[in-house]
């Protein structure tokens, strides 16, 4: 992957040959930047009028070449936002106003992106850092020409050190994103696992792989029949990690994720329009270990453990079929009556893998549903959850991410469409409620904690199209929010 490169300087500031300056004004009158940091020749430059400001919120005030220096200056004004407390809001357009900065820096073709902040907008910085590395993000290992992007500068009086937890966080993120990325013949669940060993023992994290012999050992019946028509055997990646601390109690967490590695929907073959972005199916382990490795290289004060089934739902003589009877870990039964409805298969023996350890809180992820993108659109993920207080505490901490969840309905009656003659259950109901379906299926493998949270990631975790100041392709949805949330939790 590529990004671009970030940098903070302290330090006045020196025009250089191929340099965009983006100066903003949060009304008309009061600037966001420092004009000590400003060369003599741009004191005189004013805010633009609202009416001047284009789609992405930026004038060209000039592009000027002289003295062998070739440089823009992009003027930026806020007055939109009546009250600069409303942080959020003003953070995430300046994560825009930096993706589209990087994109106008290339197609003018300078270099460098130089944002001053001053300090009483300090905490603009990080929106600019993210609006840097993740905004700056492209999958290019496969282009034969590769774009070389922008860098950006930030100019403030916060020392660089102040960057380097945000810089982790971002790093896992754009990780995520590039597995979700690869196509389905590099990242399979065989390499996805050991991938995940590799990189989860590097950030601090202590990975064990159970094979398929494990699995069959531990009876996890819905990972071996979602698995066992691929060439490349399924697998259950269990990641732990425990802070050296001297506090007697610390809060476990136990989060668990899908990952499907491709979904071709099995016998109940998909469309394929429906198989492109099939490969990022495995989005909620990507999430998840984004996060673990994340919380692991902070060194967050909890107890974490992370449970990822890898799988590739394939069709051979091998796969499993429609009114198959799958025996879970948990010994439940489940008729399958679509083999497409695969994730809650594998779901049901992790989350019952991560109830027998008794944490504190168990969080899971999927791309599970498409009724909760019919419901809620691409860009927001479907929360179901057993604690009111536990699903505020995630959605205040996706919003402080600058992410999008929506609490949902455990409406119980809709369990009724999931009861099968011959089995305790069955892995689909009507196409009604879907999605509260799909959790409710779910929740019958959660046990001994209280604090119980399914994310249904199917519209943000599959977007392609451009999401804020994330471009084309996968977002790593989902990662900053858990890392969020185990910070208040801890």
């Amino acid at each position: 992957m590529a990004t671009s490169k970030f940098s903070v300087s302290r330090n006045s500031y020196k025009l250089r040959d191929g340099d965009l300056l983006i100066l903003g004004w949060f009304d008309n009158k009061t600037p966001l930047f420092d004009k000590k940091y400003l060369p003599e020749d741009y004191l005189k430059i004013s805010p633009p009028d609202k009416n001047d400001i284009d789609r992405n919120g930026l004038v060209l005030n000039s592009l000027v070449t002289a003295n062998n220096i070739k440089s823009a200056i992009f003027t930026i004004n806020f007055s939109k936002f009546k009250n600069r407390n409303d942080t959020s809001l003003f953070k995430r357009e300046i994560k825009k106003i930096i993706y589209h900065s990087i994109a106008k820096a290339g197609e003018f073709s300078l270099k460098r992106v130089v944002v001053p902040i001053n300090s009483n907008f300090n905490f603009l910085s990080s929106a600019v850092h993210e609006g840097a590395v993740l905004g700056g993000y492209k999958f290019d290992k496969y282009l034969s020409k590769k774009e070389k992007k922008a860098e950006v500068m930030l100019i403030c009086d916060l020392p660089s050190a102040q960057f380097q937890n945000d810089n982790i966080i971002f790093e896992e993120t754009n990780f995520a994103r590039d597995t979700l990325n690869e196509p389905p013949e590099i990242i399979n669940p065989k390499s996805l696992a050991d991938l995940y060993k590799k990189r989860g023992t590097e950030k601090g994290l202590k990975v064990e792989v159970w094979d398929s012999s494990r699995l069959k050992a531990e009876r996890c019946g819905g990972i071996l029949a979602v698995g066992k028509g691929s060439l490349f055997s399924p697998a259950l990646v269990i990641g732990r990690y425990t802070p050296k601390s001297s506090r007697k109690k610390i809060p476990h967490v136990a989060l668990v994720g899908k990952g499907i590695t491709f979904d071709s929907g099995g016998y109940s073959l998909k469309p394929t329009a429906s198989m492109e972005e099939m490969k990022m199916d495995m989005g909620g382990a990507a999430m998840m270990f984004g996060a673990a490795s994340a919380i692991a290289a902070l060194k967050l004060q909890v107890k974490l453990s992370v449970f990822l089934p890898v799988a590739h739902n394939a069709i051979s003589s091998k796969s499993y079929n429609v009114s198959d009877v799958i025996i879970s870990r948990s010994g439940r039964t489940i008729e399958v009556m679509n083999t497409d409805a695969e994730g809650r298969l594998i779901l049901a023996d992790a989350l019952t893998v991560a109830s027998e350890e008794k944490p504190d809180y168990i969080i899971d992820a999927a791309t599970l549903t498409g009724a909760a993108v019919v419901a809620l659109g691409e860009d927001i993920a479907a929360l179901y959850g057993t604690n009111r207080d536990f699903n505020q505490k995630l959605i205040s901490a996706s919003l402080a991410a600058g992410e999008n969840m929506w609490e949902m309905p455990l409406h119980e009656d809709y369990g009724d469409q999931y009861k099968s003659n011959i089995a305790d259950t069955k892995n689909t109901g009507t196409r009604w409620g879907g999605s509260i379906g799909a959790a409710l299926f779910l929740k019958h493998f959660v046990k001994n904690t209280d604090n119980w949270i399914h994310v249904d990631i199917a519209g943000p975790g599959c977007k392609v199209d451009p999401l804020e100041h994330l471009g084309k392709g996968a977002k790593g949805f989902g990662v900053k929010s858990i890392v969020e949330l185990v910070k208040q939790l801890s």
